[in-house]
């Protein structure tokens, strides 16, 4: 695994410990990517070694999705990322929120998406990360997938 896809677990942290799943079958890989084995969440990479996946946290403490937007933000910032950009995104028509980020490994950049969507009791988590060039090439497939999460199940 590659170090800077490390800062996942600085989102598992954030978003409190892993509790929920997300149906498998409820999520299409994006186009390019091939889906792997996990019995927790759903995980798919590129042939570059673009990651993409989605998995679903308890909504613990119980907060709306602008709490978590600017929770999300603050603690990625505060951890050293370079803010790209962000944005509202919804899948299965319920809002959520679309964060980008780059940062420097090695003689490389990485840029990290995040979008994140509240469902009650739940928040559904879509995460990709790569090198930027691979991400950027692969981003319109990344969006598109995120888009079309299915959040009822």
């Amino acid at each position: 695994m590659r170090p800077a896809l490390s800062h996942f677990a600085v989102l598992i942290l954030l978003l409190s410990a892993m509790v929920g799943c997300v149906a498998h079958e409820a999520v299409l890989p994006p186009t390019g990517f091939a889906r792997y084995s996990d019995a927790r969440e759903f995980k798919a990479v590129s042939p570059e070694g673009v990651v993409f996946r989605v998995r679903s946290e308890e909504n613990k403490p119980f907060a709306e999705l602008s709490f978590w937007k600017e929770a999300l933000k603050k603690r990625m910032l505060d951890a050293g990322y370079i803010f790209l950009r962000e944005a509202p995104i919804a899948a299965d028509d319920q809002p959520g929120y679309l964060l980008e980020l780059t940062a420097p490994l090695g003689e490389k950049d990485y840029t990290y998406l995040t979008a994140v969507f509240v469902r009650e009791k739940k928040i559904v988590i879509a995460e990709a990360a790569g090198e930027v060039t691979d991400l950027d090439s692969r981003r319109d497939a990344i969006l598109a997938a995120i888009q079309g999460l299915d959040l009822n199940r």
